[in-house]
């Protein structure tokens, strides 16, 4: 059975951690385990309905509020980007090349993004993200990972969802922030009619992050994202994350079928996706960390989390609040090799 067999290749040392296991966008299995908050500090256990940063999982709902709007205005996934930077932008070389589908699948080429060593990242405040469009492109649509290539798009949707009528709004660093908030609502949350937030300021609700299962405080209490959000920064539940991906892959509530599959083609709002006993398997994780700083040791204090689809219909959503040795991709994928075929037993 895939739940038995999930349960054994999760390692030990995890502070706590909650998964749902799907079968064609219907929940057959949860289980959760340990502590959202130690009773340090104040003592919530796991379970599917806690609450938090769910990182680069942003990037897959960016990408199908990102789609919604352009169907909406008769455009594909092919128009070119430039038109819907704010008015005063420079545009520097080859950025006028590019597609949305190049920026949500990471293939921009931006010049500022290839030439960072691989383990860093671009600034995803608005002066930061400017500056890298004025910088222009390469022109070769390399693909590289990168939280700036949807956190454009945060900039993006309020001049897209305005277009052509863009002389009169305000497209500053402030305004675009709201209304990119306010358009994923509308786009993505509202139809599933989930709740999320960009903000989380509540110190004693939510989950906090760990450095190890035998850590007795954690950290994140507050933080606020809605100024650099785009290629992360959602606050969910592991239930909301499973109800927007079944409604993603199983209905036409937010796609259709022909943006499904151009999004599996591309991988757009996807990564880290691979092959299996029943195909393609198709994946987003998250991860955010933060180093207390009043600990010398600098340990790092861990979210993260994964959402796969495997060939089938199987899916798992799992969440975990501290680090371990294995990926949440290789847990997931391994246990499903190892049951397949036994998932009704």
């Amino acid at each position: 059975m895939f739940d038995s067999q999930l349960q054994q290749e999760i390692p030990d040392g995890l502070k706590g951690y909650t998964y749902l296991i799907m079968q064609n966008g219907q929940v057959k299995y949860t289980r959760s385990h340990g502590y959202a908050r130690s009773p340090q500090d104040g003592l919530q256990y796991w379970d599917e309905f806690q609450k938090m940063h769910v990182a680069s999982i942003s990037k897959t709902i960016t990408t199908v509020a990102t789609l919604r709007l352009l169907k909406m205005k008769g455009l594909s996934a092919n128009e070119l980007i430039y038109k819907y930077l704010p008015p005063d932008w420079q545009v520097g070389a080859n950025v006028k090349l590019l597609r949305f589908r190049d920026l949500m699948s990471h293939r921009t080429g931006f010049t500022d993004v290839v030439l960072l060593p691989s383990d860093e990242d671009l600034s995803t405040r608005y002066d930061t993200l400017k500056n890298m469009v004025a910088n222009g492109a390469n022109g070769m649509r390399t693909r590289r990972y990168s939280n700036a290539h949807h956190a454009l798009l945060r900039i993006i949707l309020p001049v897209l969802e305005d277009y052509p009528y863009t002389s009169a709004p305000i497209y500053d660093e402030a305004n675009t922030a709201r209304r990119y908030a306010q358009i994923v609502k509308q786009l993505v949350f509202d139809p599933l009619d989930i709740e999320a937030a960009l903000l989380d300021d509540d110190p004693d609700a939510g989950v906090l992050a760990y450095s190890s299962a035998s850590d007795p405080e954690g950290v994140f209490e507050t933080f606020d994202y809605t100024m650099t959000a785009g290629g992360y920064g959602w606050v969910l539940s592991a239930r909301d994350v499973a109800k927007f991906w079944a409604y993603l892959w199983h209905t036409d509530v937010l796609l259709d079928a022909s943006q499904r599959q151009l999004m599996r083609q591309t991988e757009m709002g996807l990564w880290n996706s691979g092959d299996t006993t029943t195909g393609r398997y198709y994946c987003k994780l998250g991860g955010w960390f933060k180093k207390d700083p009043d600990l010398e040791s600098g340990l790092e204090h861990w979210l993260r989390s994964a959402v796969v689809e495997f060939g089938d219909g199987t899916a798992v959503v799992l969440f975990t609040n501290s680090p371990s040795g294995r990926g949440l991709r290789d847990i997931i994928v391994t246990a499903y090799e190892k049951a397949y075929g036994c998932f009704a037993n």
